[in-house]
């Protein structure tokens, strides 16, 4: 939004503004005008909304035409100090900080910021203090104490670096990050018996299965000369995630005789693994700002934290923010394992905005880098198809086939998309052939055997096999409204229309706003008698943007009846893959 549109936006809440105040609800001193004056109060309100947008620009501006008339203003230096943290505009929330902890001394994010900045600077004993300033509480208890650590670890003085870290004994939750950046800093400090012991029990603390620790143990071992041990542990993580681009990297290099370097070399590091694991924590909870802002201080402290750079980024696609994302992934360095990965989800985040040839060209560059390489192949295909051409999305699918090579369990995925495409350009028997493939390759994924059980359905043949198939799907699926959706469909071309209705209730409720689905809804009604049921639900489909040949269909049903537009019927299945 422009600026221009949020001066509209202030003019427009001023004479609310001019309530609240006379309400007393206004904590800003200093207001005054009304009409078409802007006014602080209505400045305050347009920041508020600019920052709710993640506009920090125009939220910034907005916060500092506030300030200038009331800059001793707690609450409005705190929000224009969070809206700061959370765009990652680190030099003016240090500003901010500053001006707050004047008015507020013991403000715990403003000195944690303070001391992050010492740190930085390497005035490691300025940032004990700061942390010293701030209120007492669980925020203290856990990052503080971290970055205290740190601090002193930075110094040299292994005895105060843990015991800063006592503050985590007796308490079972922390266990994982005391254990962890015990290891971290006493690896630093090159206390070689310390270390491996504090690995050891961070391995156990997570059963070996978090990443970061396992690379770090596997950098320590390969670091002394113990490279074997080290590969071990890096096989033991990749049985769990055997094409991890970090983990396949690492071992790589140690193929080659190359130890790994330390994850973490100094405080700056140190603090910054300590606030990425914060934002990894917090990132399960799309809701909360509160990863995105660790993850930044992460970043503040190592610019080129590239997994951190990677999970910012993953957590703005989960807010739909692609733009953002973008940003970010855009940070990833391209000597990274990371960088391939951080490529093509630039391309799909363009795709979603409707970038489709820069999304494409970003995939054609990557793909020519590296000819043998099937992703990038694979997200084009996605493209073309989630832009319906099907015949393009196949022949990009077709080459990631072709350079597979011999089919394995993890290439399914290949040959069901393709499956589906060919499903779409009329060429049944090479989708068929795709499907079933992919059937026998996935081990009976549930998307798989919804698409070739629907497809059959349709076609009115296997018709027993193709139920059986579809309800197996339900069973490993119960939850995914378009696999129900198939099952309510199947029993109604199969006459069974009572279960068709009972099964297409439950899917509407599972996906309320697909077309399709309130469409097959319709039909099932009109066939048991429930004609104003029927008629509802087709109009709803009509509402939800159905396929271009399905519009005069509803149309007609919704005049003259299920009977009427029962010539034009035609129900595709699925054309993405939905539920997954």
């Amino acid at each position: 939004m422009a600026f221009k549109d949020y001066a509209r936006f202030q003019r427009v809440i001023a004479a609310a503004a001019l309530l609240s105040l006379l309400q007393g609800c206004s904590s800003l001193s200093g207001i005054a005008g009304g009409g078409n004056e802007e006014t602080p109060y209505g400045d305050y309100l347009a920041a508020r909304y600019a920052s709710a947008v993640h506009d920090s620009k125009a939220a910034e501006k907005y916060f500092d035409k506030t300030l200038a008339v009331d800059p001793e203003n707690a609450i409005v230096i705190e929000r224009a100090f969070m809206v700061s943290l959370n765009a990652g505009e680190m030099r003016r929330a240090v500003s901010l900080a500053r001006q707050l902890v004047r008015i507020s001394p013991d403000h715990r994010m403003a000195r944690l910021v303070l001391a992050l900045d010492d740190i930085r600077d390497g005035d490691y004993g300025d940032a004990q203090k700061q942390i010293g300033n701030a209120e007492a509480g669980v925020f203290v208890a856990l990052v503080g104490s971290l970055t205290q650590s740190w601090a002193a670890a930075g110094d040299g003085d292994k005895e105060l670096a843990l015991a800063k870290l006592k503050a985590f004994e007796g308490k079972p939750a922390f266990d994982l990050f005391r254990s962890y950046h015990k290891a971290l800093i006493l690896d630093v400090l090159d206390d070689t018996k310390g270390a491996e012991e504090s690995y050891i029990a961070a391995m156990d603390a997570s059963g070996g299965t978090s990443l970061r620790i396992v690379q770090s143990y596997a950098s320590f071992l390969s670091r002394h000369d113990r490279m074997k041990e080290a590969r071990e542990v890096l096989d033991q993580y990749a049985t769990l995630s055997p094409d991890h681009p970090l983990i396949l990297d690492a071992i790589a290099r140690l193929k080659t005789g190359e130890p790994m370097k330390p994850l973490v070399a100094n405080a700056s590091e140190g603090v910054a693994e300590a606030l990425y694991g914060l934002g990894s924590a917090l990132a399960q909870d799309t809701g909360n700002d509160l990863s995105t802002l660790y993850l930044q201080l992460a970043i503040w402290m190592r610019p080129d934290f590239n997994v951190a750079h990677t999970l910012l980024a993953d957590g703005y696609e989960q807010k739909k923010r692609w733009a953002d994302a973008i940003a970010s992934y855009g940070r990833v360095s391209k000597d990274s394992p990371l960088y391939r990965n951080a490529r093509i989800q630039t391309a799909l985040d363009l795709d979603r905005l409707d970038k489709q040839t820069e999304a494409i060209a970003v995939l054609r560059e990557l793909s020519a880098e590296d000819p043998n390489t099937l992703e990038p192949l694979v997200a084009l295909g996605d493209i073309y198809r989630g832009k319906e051409n099907y015949a393009a999305a196949a022949a990009e699918y077709s080459r990631a086939i072709e350079i597979a090579g011999k089919p394995g369990p993890s290439h399914w995925s290949l040959y069901y998309a393709r499956g589906i495409c060919n499903e779409r350009l009329g060429k049944w028997p090479d989708a068929e052939r795709d499907l079933k493939t992919a059937l026998k390759l996935s081990s009976d994924h549930p998307l798989v055997l919804n698409y070739l059980g629907y497809s059959w359905i349709e076609q009115g043949t296997h018709l027993k096999e193709a139920l059986a198939m579809i309800e197996k799907a339900v069973e490993l699926r119960p939850t995914d409204g378009f696999v129900v959706d198939s099952l309510g469909w199947a029993q109604y071309r199969l006459g069974d229309y009572a279960a068709a209705v009972r099964v297409l209730q439950r899917a509407v409720e599972l996906e309320p706003d697909d077309s399709t689905i309130n469409d097959h809804l319709g039909d099932a009604f009109w066939k048991v008698g429930r004609k104003i049921e029927a008629r509802f639900q087709w109009s709803h489909a009509l509402e939800m943007k159905p396929e271009k040949d399905r519009v005069d269909v509803l149309k007609a049903k919704l005049e003259f009846g299920l009977e009427a537009g029962e010539a034009a019927q035609h129900h595709q299945p699925p054309v993405t893959l939905r539920g997954s």
